[in-house]
């Protein structure tokens, strides 16, 4: 070390009353960094910028800053800049400067600030820059020479490919490069305060012999407990071996088109298990496209593969899996679509931290037609540099697969796995559907249909059609009626669906009405189902839920309620009415590939490209816009407490900590299974209490989160509901 040169601190003093020196900081995130990086090829890139990420710090003014006489001060800049005059790749100087406060495009001109500007400040952050000026700079210079050692070959880039969102690939690199840094980071400063962390911070390797075994098993039982016709179960037999064999296929962008009950579920691990042995990839990420589903599939993963991260808003960690959830440093990963597919368009570093981890991943992606028709461009883009550039396996899985080549901006080219798809359908038909599309219905005429029934089901589109379908349905039927909608907590649905499969599986009458909600991953067989207009993937998933062994005729009705607020959005209006205009040509069949490829067709020739503001964000580079802009929920409404009987304890518990303590990302975790999304904000004002969090200042309410202490409002058969309906007694 240089005698002249004073000694630089990275960290300020731990419980042993250390201080960490900055080189030793700089070269365990570099490690790690060029680590991460390694993954996809670019680990020389990763370890410049775990080098030179901190060296902001080796000056006076931050070590100022660690001793507490100063505040306000930004260290990111002093690594940029000089990355910015070696004239390495500017992903390289975004990066660095991003690793506190997040991406921004055309930093050169705040860069070039440091040097010419003795202490001036950064115009993003409003922090005073920690170097400045020829003086400061050769002294960093000169910390560089004495205390590193830098690679031998300068950074340099894997070759990004082309797209037609032209940007969209290099701010996926730059934001995949940010989470190696970001992970590094934080992963080496913890290790300095706790010397157990690395030890904690990693998951288990993926096993795929173990989950191959356990799958062989799992499924024998599977065969050996199904009450479904012979000719299913070949159908199902099928599905499966075809993933097996599809495993051996190259690395790329798959699609799986099989209908509903064709025993997806293990087949796509089938697949993803294999692929992974085959390809030595280090995990599977399977995604799911809501939270009613993630606990019932998760089970059955937990069971083949053992211990599973699941990375959702519904699931409580303790210390060693929130340190996996925050890197995804997991075997296998059970996460929701809007998860996983928003942190590509992320900018803040804590959120980008896992985004690395997928690389060099199989993705076992169900349900793909459930991916926003304004995002379809940018997001199946995204999927396919993933493969290109990141080492990933992708396989889109649905019944009702999206003709995305129908669109120009999506550039993929997927394997379809089933061979003969159109034979499967067939085979697999189990349901006929009555298109009832000439006239209105009122909800009286399909009570009275539905009740002349041993069992039932009615989806409809909206939560008010629900409440006054299930009202009219109890006032013929007595006994064996159920209402399922997302007015009702999570542990409050999961208790229904559970009592509404006992009743089908005991041959009791039993009659559900419900919203889209229960249309994907719920696993329930009615003779008999209604559907109200709606997209056609949402009436086949729909018929999914009839007859699902096979065992008898399936019926379904589609029909047109009599009502004048017949959709939720005009989205999902617009995609309803091409069915309209379809059985204005030809009787659909739901089981026809070539109908189903019609409707896609149609849909995408009226959402030929994405969302505009997003694709602007994008041409310009603006990375905290394209966030904003890329939702797969617009909104997720606010959240509200809500004190359902059964997990009574649980609720006063909460109820307790939050008026004494506040609520904390803790208490939010707990809260998940009593917690419902409400977007009527006048009347949660009215009836509900704010929660409230304790900052340095005190209490502070917080927008988002309520807790409802009117008992009365929360039905135990329907949920929530402000409305005076809810005095109508449907106590059975």
């Amino acid at each position: 070390m240089n005698n002249s040169l004073p000694v630089f601190y990275s960290r300020s003093e731990n419980s042993k009353g250390e201080r960490e020196l900055l080189s030793v900081h700089l070269n365990k995130t570099a490690d790690l960094a060029e680590q991460f990086a390694n993954v996809f090829g670019e680990g020389n890139v990763g370890r410049w910028c775990g080098l030179f990420h901190d060296l902001g710090k080796a000056s006076y003014l931050f070590q100022q800053v660690l001793n507490k006489e100063e505040h306000n001060v930004m260290h990111e800049s002093a690594g940029a800049y000089i990355a910015f005059m070696q004239k390495f790749s500017p992903l390289i100087e975004i990066i660095i400067y991003a690793h506190h406060k997040g991406l921004i495009w055309g930093i050169e001109s705040e860069l070039n600030k440091t040097m010419k500007e003795p202490d001036s400040y950064d115009t993003y952050s409003g922090r005073r820059f920690s170097v400045t000026g020829k003086e400061q700079y050769s002294i960093v210079i000169s910390y560089i020479k004495a205390n590193l050692t830098l690679p031998e070959h300068l950074p340099k880039l894997i070759k990004e490919p082309p797209s037609y969102y032209h940007n969209l690939p290099v701010m996926l690199h730059t934001r995949m490069l940010l989470s190696c840094l970001v992970d590094a980071d934080y992963t080496a400063s913890a290790t300095h305060f706790d010397d157990s962390i690395s030890e904690n911070v990693d998951g288990e390797p993926l096993n795929t012999d173990k989950i191959i075994r356990n799958l062989i098993y799992y499924r024998k039982s599977v065969i050996k407990k199904s009450s479904a016709k012979k000719q299913i179960n070949d159908l199902r037999n099928m599905v499966f071996d075809s993933c097996s064999e599809a495993a051996s296929l190259k690395p790329g962008i798959f699609t799986l088109t099989a209908p509903t009950g064709t025993g997806k579920t293990l087949a796509l691990l089938e697949f993803a298990v294999r692929h992974a042995k085959e390809y030595n990839k280090n995990r599977i990420i399977i995604v799911l496209p809501f939270l009613s589903i993630i606990s019932q599939n998760a089970r059955i993963y937990k069971d083949i593969c053992g211990d599973i991260l699941e990375a959702h808003s519904m699931v409580s960690y303790d210390e060693k899996t929130r340190l996996l959830s925050e890197r995804w440093n997991a075997p296998v990963v059970v996460t929701t679509s809007v998860k996983f597919f928003e942190v590509f368009f992320k900018y803040k570093p804590s959120d980008l931290r896992f985004l690395h981890s997928i690389s060099n991943s199989v993705i076992v992606f169900d349900e793909a037609q459930s991916v926003p028709l304004d995002l379809a461009g940018t997001t199946m883009e995204t999927m396919r540099i993933m493969c290109e550039m990141f080492g990933c396996t992708i396989l889109l899985s649905t019944a009702t697969q999206p003709d995305f080549s129908t669109r120009k901006d999506i550039a993929a080219v997927p394997t379809e796995i089933i061979k003969d798809i159109p034979d499967l359908y067939k085979k697999a038909k189990r349901v006929t559907v009555e298109w009832r599309l000439d006239s209105e219905v009122g909800f009286v005429v399909i009570a009275g249909e539905m009740a002349k029934k041993h069992n039932a089901c009615c989806v409809v589109n909206r939560k008010d059609h629900a409440f006054i379908l299930f009202g009219l349905l109890k006032e013929k039927i007595p006994d064996g009626c159920f209402y399922i909608t997302t007015d009702m907590c999570k542990v409050h649905r999961d208790d229904t669906i559970k009592s509404v499969t006992e009743r089908l599986e005991n041959k009791l009458p039993c009659y559900l009405v419900a919203t889209s909600c229960i249309e994907a991953g719920v696993d329930l067989d009615f003779g008999c189902m209604f559907r109200a207009l709606a997209p056609l993937d949402s009436i086949i998933q729909c018929a999914g839920r009839c007859n699902r062994n096979g065992k008898g005729n399936g019926e379904m009705t589609v029909f047109v309620p009599d009502e004048d607020r017949l959709y939720p959005n005009d989205r999902y209006a617009r995609a309803a009415e091409i069915i309209r205009l379809i059985t204005s040509r030809h009787a659909i069949d739901i089981d026809n590939p070539e109908h189903i490829k019609e409707y896609y067709s149609e849909l995408y020739s009226r959402y030929s490209e994405d969302k505009q503001p997003l694709v602007n964000a994008i041409d310009k580079y603006d990375f905290a816009e394209a966030e904003k802009q890329y939702r797969f929920i617009p909104s997720a409404g606010a959240n509200v407490l809500v004190p359902y009987e059964p997990c009574r304890k649980l609720y006063d518990e909460l109820l307790e900590e939050a008026k004494s303590k506040g609520i904390s990302k803790t208490w939010i975790k707990k809260a998940a299974p009593l917690t419902i999304s409400s977007y009527q904000t006048d009347k949660l004002d009215e009836f509900c209490e704010k929660c409230f969090i304790i900052t340095k200042n005190g209490k502070e309410k917080i927008e988002g989160w309520y807790i409802l202490y009117d008992e009365s409002l929360y039905d135990e058969k329907t949920g929530l509901h402000f409305t005076d309906e809810t005095s109508i007694d449907f106590m059975i």
